[in-house]
């Protein structure tokens, strides 16, 4: 009998604990401080790579594969990924079609392929670490790697060096001024005296509505 009392006290005393610690972690949980908002970074579109009017981006390599990804507006527009479907090897792919779905926060995002072509590699640490895609765009972000349908025509359609970085400093003015438009003013911050910049991840209080529109505006691929 004394050795079954021990027991139920012993189970008691873990039970106690077991709630304590759960009831610490809620707390804990409860009273972060949410994450500071950032404004977004200036524009630092790297030389030798080429720019769409889609925001997807393409580096030419030595053996005539394009590395392809999608651009520092739409990855300071979401904030980051949490997850990204990109297309098998293989797959054939004309310009404007869907290069990659980026999920963040419930939203769901398509980047379009810059250019015609077939599809060699895919980005598999994406898989791992989506929020690459957010944090190095350029870098470890990128999407696919293309073996493109034809290397001078495609390239003659996108912007590259000082021309593709004020057309993208452009695209972030008109980015904000398309926030003042559906969003409320806090997710706007004045970062300079004469001007504003979104907020990283500004993109994601859009309603449905204007979701579907900022997709239209600014990941639409033009006609050849």
């Amino acid at each position: 009998m004394a050795a079954i009392l021990v027991v139920l006290t012993a189970l008691i005393f873990i039970g106690i604990n077991i709630l304590t610690v759960r009831w610490a972690r809620r707390r804990a949980l409860e009273t972060v401080e949410p994450a500071t908002p950032r404004p977004f970074t200036e524009v630092h579109f790297p030389c030798g790579l080429f720019l769409c009017r889609n925001h997807a981006w393409a580096r030419l390599a030595d053996s005539g594969e394009l590395k392809v990804g999608a651009d520092e507006l739409i990855a300071q527009a979401l904030g980051g990924a949490d997850r990204i479907e990109l297309p098998r090897p293989g797959t054939s792919l004309r310009r404007g079609d869907p290069l990659a779905t980026v999920w963040r926060l419930g939203k769901k995002l398509t980047i379009p392929s810059p250019a015609s072509g077939t599809v060699v590699h895919t980005n598999e640490a994406l898989k791992e670490n989506p929020s690459a895609f957010g944090l190095d765009p350029y870098g470890l972000g990128w999407l696919v790697i293309l073996w493109p349908v034809e290397h001078t025509e495609t390239l003659k359609e996108l912007r590259v060096g000082e021309r593709a970085s004020k057309w993208l400093e452009r695209e972030v003015a008109r980015f904000t001024e398309f926030l003042s438009h559906h969003t409320a003013p806090p997710l706007l911050r004045e970062v300079l005296p004469d001007g504003a910049h979104p907020i990283v991840g500004s993109a994601l209080a859009l309603g449905d509505a204007a979701w579907e529109e900022f997709q239209r505006e600014f990941l639409s691929t033009p006609e050849l």
